[in-house]
């Protein structure tokens, strides 16, 4: 299946089942694709080309009942710019693997990932962004909330080839660890071969602040509400790239009855 964005575009596309998509973006066009892989979905192969001089912003959102593959495949071009976000909140596996591309000058590209690692799901992502072009940026930003037993690894790589001057990468993991018996592997790489270059990457793994469940069960919230409050903050990054008030919302709600937000599994 083939999405071409020209001009000023939003489109919202389901995946359902095994799917290949091919996004394009034309030159000078600007806009969103919003993919939902549904609760029937298995896997999804996406390749993303940019023309230059164009921007859009992309968020796959994970419904889906059981493991899912997303593969991810995105080419940049000349002063093109991509805002993705990834939300998932499945009590599901999720493998996720994605390489970008930054091959000439101006190439941007931005990540915001939130995945809840609920009971024995574990959630897999390999991620690397490749700078092919000098004065190119790229940052990765992914945030996880693990339950009992959850599961999360990350490898998050950035990637500067040699010549490549003035080029930028950065990258930063946040994981909040509830419960017990949770495991969290984290990988930052950093692959330089120039040195004119900006590279950082950040990684902090924690449990809740006592101080801060205190005060909110002294507020009238039970702790497992009080642990839902805490974790939303790390997905509302994600839920505010959408452009819908009324999409917003109705993820927004999803989110906070999956974290226990309001009192419910």
């Amino acid at each position: 299946m083939e999405v071409t964005g020209m001009n000023t575009f939003q489109e919202a596309i389901e995946v359902h089942g095994k799917q290949e998509l091919h996004l394009v973006t034309k030159t000078f066009s600007k806009g969103e694709f919003f993919v939902t892989c549904k609760a029937d979905a298995l896997a999804l192969d996406l390749v993303l080309d940019m023309e230059e001089n164009s921007s859009c912003s992309i968020l796959v959102l994970n419904q889906a009942e059981q493991e899912v593959n997303v593969n991810v495949t995105m080419n940049i071009h000349r002063d093109s710019s991509c805002n993705m976000g990834l939300l998932d909140v499945q009590e599901a596996p999720l493998q996720w693997n994605q390489k970008v591309n930054l091959i000439e000058e101006g190439a941007n590209f931005n990540l915001i990932s939130g995945q809840l690692c609920l009971p024995n799901q574990k959630k897999t992502g390999n991620l690397e962004v490749e700078h092919l072009a000098g004065h190119t940026y790229g940052e990765m930003k992914n945030f996880a909330v693990l339950s009992d037993e959850g599961k999360y690894e990350m490898t998050a790589n950035g990637n500067i080839k040699k010549g490549c001057h003035e080029a930028q990468s950065h990258q930063a993991t946040r994981v909040l660890t509830l419960g017990k018996g949770h495991s969290a592997k984290v990988t930052p790489l950093l692959l330089i071969d120039e040195n004119q270059v900006k590279a950082s990457h950040a990684l902090s793994i924690g449990q809740p602040d006592d101080e801060q469940l205190y005060y909110l069960q002294s507020r009238g919230l039970t702790k497992r509400q009080s642990l839902g409050l805490l974790s939303i903050g790390y997905f509302m990054p994600v839920i505010d790239m959408i452009q819908s008030e009324e999409l917003k919302e109705e993820v927004r709600v999803l989110v906070e009855s999956k974290v226990g937000l309001y009192g419910c599994k």
